[in-house]
């Protein structure tokens, strides 16, 4: 489903991302780990389009998509959970899953969207008329999940969706995250927490410095030494 060949970014003199090669089968879970500034965000805002790439091709479903703008990616099928949420905060929980939808002109198929993501956070249910930048974070991160999954996404970027949550809403999360496995949901995760993202992920890639240095299954990489030492504090 989705391919990247030799991807270079640059902030300025700064390479961010040094020649990555990457891929994402359909239907799979695949996750990035790596430490602060490895590129992981980076790699995930090039790909919906927020930064265009110095060199390198992306390829989505066949067709290049290297460099184009954020909402054509939105109607092609890709949907992205930024990381930080940024959720829009002086609007309202159901308007933000309304502007998750703005692609799309099924109304009816939108309002039963929302009462399907409702039945699945149902904390949002419960502040639909809040204004969202009043929610927890942990609330906030579902509701940028869910905003991402209003455009019906073939592909969903999930950017540290554990950023700054409790242990059990982390664990809230990760379940939702296997339950669109199940759906049928293609999902690339980028996540501190390594161990939990290597457990749900079917492939995995460890980028270091811009560059990725190992790739696997996520039970390999689960048992890789170098892995365990540099990130599961094993």
């Amino acid at each position: 489903m989705l391919r990247i060949d030799d991807l270079c970014v640059r902030y300025g003199a700064i390479e961010a991302l040094r020649g990555i090669s990457l891929q994402v089968a359909a239907g799979e879970i695949v996750t990035l780990i790596g430490g602060n500034g490895a590129g992981k965000s980076t790699l995930m805002r090039a790909i919906a389009g927020l930064v265009k790439p110095a060199s390198g091709t992306i390829t989505f479903e066949g067709r290049t998509i290297t460099g184009i703008r954020p909402h054509h990616c939105v109607r092609l099928g890709i949907g992205h959970s930024p990381e930080g949420r940024l959720v829009f905060g002086d609007q309202s929980v159901r308007d933000n899953l309304m502007l998750g939808a703005y692609a799309r002109d099924d109304s009816d198929a939108i309002a039963s969207d929302i009462d399907k993501y409702f039945a699945v956070f149902p904390r949002l249910a419960e502040r639909q008329d809040q204004q969202a930048g009043t929610l927890s974070g942990g609330e906030q991160q579902m509701l940028a999940i869910a905003r991402a999954l209003m455009s019906r996404p073939k592909l969903l970027l999930l950017d540290e969706p554990s950023l700054g949550l409790a242990p059990l809403i982390v664990k809230e999360v990760f379940a939702v995250i296997r339950q669109l496995r199940e759906e049928g949901v293609t999902i690339l995760l980028v996540e501190q927490m390594a161990n939990l993202a290597l457990t749900v992920a079917d492939r995995a890639y460890v980028i270091e410095t811009g560059r990725i240095t190992l790739e696997g299954t996520g039970a390999q990489l689960l048992r890789d030494e170098r892995v365990r030492s540099a990130y599961l504090g094993a």
